[in-house]
């Protein structure tokens, strides 16, 4: 008797194990995510098959789970993010935080598109527009402060005229100087043709250049630019003609985005000669309000950069 009952207790022991395994589990590593470049990764953890969830009350999306495991992307927003997970009955809810704005993609593009395009001229026309572009600017300044100037008197009336004369001839002489450049400004702009920023690139992550020698990939929100990534292999900057490329195109992508080239290149330098092995990332650092941080892999540099 005693062991017919110690096989009874046995066996409802056993039940009870064994219906503990059959319930449904979902778990998440963390509720709270901060925003990066381009996509943050929610992990998690389902003994289901597959696990839904919604981004902002978004359409349903279903991933399914590897040993147990489960990974999302959610490319970041510049707005808070709410990630509503659920299965077999379980949820869970992790919040993704908002994306600061870099800048006007517009005017990044504008500028790295210059820079790119008279970095291309040959040295003396380099030069020249280098010089039309200081002379263009002092012009701007100088014919705003004209215009927000008061004269009462006769005289100041005279002086401000003759001043206006002088900037439209100054305007008209640069303006000859660009025509007789435009030319060589047309075969430099050709020659790079495959490395410029395209005019209307579509929202969300996306691969804006993408050569042999570098991918330059951009998460956008209209005319937001919320996060850049640059990746470069790593065989390129292992010799002296193909590093200088890249840090010209780092460079200018550095200066169009408002920091500042000079800074970042230094600091950029000494974390790469830092670098001990494939597997370490590189320290951050900062510039204008910036953040450049850096990742390295067997085959790739990495540079992402956010606000």
């Amino acid at each position: 008797m005693k062991k017919l009952m110690s096989l009874v207790i046995a066996a409802a022991s056993l039940m009870v194990i064994l219906s503990g395994c059959g319930k449904p589990t979902l778990t998440v590593s963390n509720h709270h995510l901060s925003a990066n470049a381009l996509a943050v990764t929610l992990k998690g953890k389902s003994n289901q098959k597959q696990v839904d969830y919604t981004v902002n009350g978004g359409t349903k999306q279903t991933v399914k789970t590897n040993s147990g495991a489960f990974v999302i992307s959610v490319p970041t927003k510049n707005y808070q993010q709410t990630v509503k997970l659920s299965t077999d009955g379980k949820h869970q809810t992790v919040t993704v935080a908002k994306a600061n704005v870099i800048g006007s993609y517009q005017k990044m593009r504008t500028t790295y598109n210059q820079g790119l395009t008279g970095a291309a001229l040959p040295k003396k026309d380099q030069q020249l527009a280098q010089s039309m572009a200081k002379q263009g600017a002092q012009l701007k300044k100088e014919a705003a402060e004209l215009k927000a100037g008061k004269a009462t008197s006769m005289a100041a009336m005279q002086a401000k005229a003759q001043k206006a004369t002088a900037l439209q001839k100054q305007a008209a002489e640069l303006k000859q100087t660009q025509a007789k450049l435009a030319p060589a400004m047309k075969k430099a702009k050709a020659s790079v043709k495959d490395q410029l920023l395209p005019a209307n690139p579509k929202d969300g992550i996306h691969n804006l250049i993408d050569t042999n020698k570098m991918t330059l990939r951009v998460n956008l929100s209209g005319d937001k630019v919320l996060g850049i990534a640059m990746m470069v292999p790593v065989n390129n900057l292992k010799h002296k003609k193909d590093l200088k490329p890249f840090i010209m195109s780092f460079s200018i992508l550095t200066n169009s985005v408002g920091a500042n080239a000079k800074h970042v290149l230094n600091k950029f330098q000494k974390a790469a000669k830092a670098k001990k092995s494939s597997s370490t990332t590189a320290p951050k650092f900062h510039s204008n309000g910036l953040l450049f941080s850096l990742g390295y892999s067997t085959s790739t540099l990495y540079v992402f950069i956010t606000k």
